[in-house]
């Protein structure tokens, strides 16, 4: 093996160190600072290592083998080069992150990162695997700066594919897992300025914590073998997000884990034929306005409900000021705001009415003494009014 270890100043147009036409280098920079200029090329036949030093880089570089980055920058701020890694399979580590200009994986290549890599400009991931074991994956420009053909990301543990976003504007999370031999993208467009993450992990999530048995009642059962995770890192949360899956998936619609650590139903959601988007993602469960917390993992996984409609109507609760059970609810309300509520005693006269009946306005029958009473909501589900009728019973103490 040739080995090339630079320490001083060099300037490059274009490095080829061949034998018999293959290439043997191996790159070791211990403070050089090197130069790849416009339409110059400089090719590792083998492992790079970055120790100290800098690249910047206008041209090509093209790397054979592993990539390792002991310090924290590599890439001059001012470089806008491409990185092109070739390796059947390769790794990523080291104690640093690097920040590529623009890094392209090309063939079909098994790339893992064990380290944090930042990409600038552009990501192109060809046909290759990008497999992020527990690190991060960081395309910083919110236009259209990723590329692909059947390339996609994997991830394990804490792995997660982080993209900054534009208000308005929609962005693809090309996710799958070689193990189960599936993608399962996800597309998300942010109300704003916003960087979200996403992960796609091919298990259980019970193992994870997040106990496909804790679930409501609507629930029948949650997928075993997959579930994906959002989070937002930064903006307000607010997302429309999509789902894709095979044409051929049995599960009916999509669930996520709650701040009560339960799966439950995320609302609204429209089931969506996408045959001419992604080839083999010809279905999708697509909802709007999804709320992320700041800087808090969101499992999300498909399910199997009953035929129960979407609201959850509860016929009592005892408004005495515990904590607990104090106002009226209807679960889903939130997500189906035409909707009118009107409550009648038992002479029928009307003792309270909401247009828009909402989380932050449920009935804490304050007006009313404890008894039994009769409501009558309307709701648009799905462009049609539905009407339900029941009782409800209030408890004082």
């Amino acid at each position: 093996m040739i080995t090339k270890k630079l320490s001083g100043i060099f300037l490059v147009a274009t490095i080829l160190l061949m034998s018999g036409g293959n290439v043997f280098a191996q790159l070791v920079n211990n403070g050089a600072k090197i130069f790849i200029d416009q339409n110059a090329l400089l090719y590792v036949g083998d492992k790079a290592i970055h120790n100290y030093g800098s690249i910047l880089n206008n041209g090509e570089m093209i790397v054979e083998g592993d990539w390792v980055n002991n310090r924290s920058t590599v890439f001059a701020l001012e470089s806008n080069g491409k990185v092109i890694f070739t390796a059947k399979r390769a790794t990523f580590s080291g104690a640093g992150t690097t920040s590529f200009p623009r890094l392209v994986f090309s063939g079909l290549g098994i790339f893992e990162v064990k380290s944090n890599v930042d990409v600038r400009l552009s990501l192109d991931l060809g046909d290759a695997e990008v497999h992020l074991d527990d690190s991060q994956l960081h395309l910083d420009n919110s236009g259209s700066s990723l590329f692909r053909n059947k390339g996609f990301i994997s991830t394990l543990g804490s792995g997660q594919f982080v993209r900054y976003m534009d208000a308005g504007q929609e962005y693809v999370f090309p996710l799958g897992s070689s193990k189960l031999g599936i993608m399962r993208f996800v597309a998300i467009k942010s109300k704003d300025a916003s960087v979200i993450g996403a992960s796609f992990y091919d298990k259980d999530p019970s193992v994870d914590g997040y106990s496909r048995f804790s679930k409501e009642n609507a629930i029948v059962g949650v997928n075993d073998s997959y579930y994906h995770v959002l989070k937002n890192w930064k903006g307000s949360g607010a997302v429309d997000v999509s789902f894709y899956t095979a044409g051929t998936e049995k599960y009916t619609t999509l669930v996520n884990w709650t701040t009560k650590s339960t799966w439950d139903r995320v609302f609204p959601v429209s089931t969506q034929d996408n045959s001419s988007f992604f080839p083999g993602l010809s279905k999708s469960f697509a909802s709007q306005g999804v709320k992320l917390m700041s800087g808090v993992d969101v499992p999300f996984a498909f399910a199997e409900v009953t035929n129960a409609g979407p609201l959850e109507i509860y016929n009592a609760f005892s408004p005495d000021g515990d904590g607990k059970n104090d106002t009226w609810e209807v679960k889903n309300i939130d997500a189906f705001p035409d909707n009118d509520l009107k409550i009648f005693d038992r002479s029928g006269n009307l003792v309270y009415r909401m247009g828009g009946y909402h989380s932050s306005k449920y009935w804490d029958g304050q007006n009313a003494s404890s008894g039994t009473y009769f409501y009558v909501l309307r709701v648009k589900i799905d462009g049609k009014d539905q009407f339900f009728k029941g009782s409800i019973t209030m408890v004082k103490n």
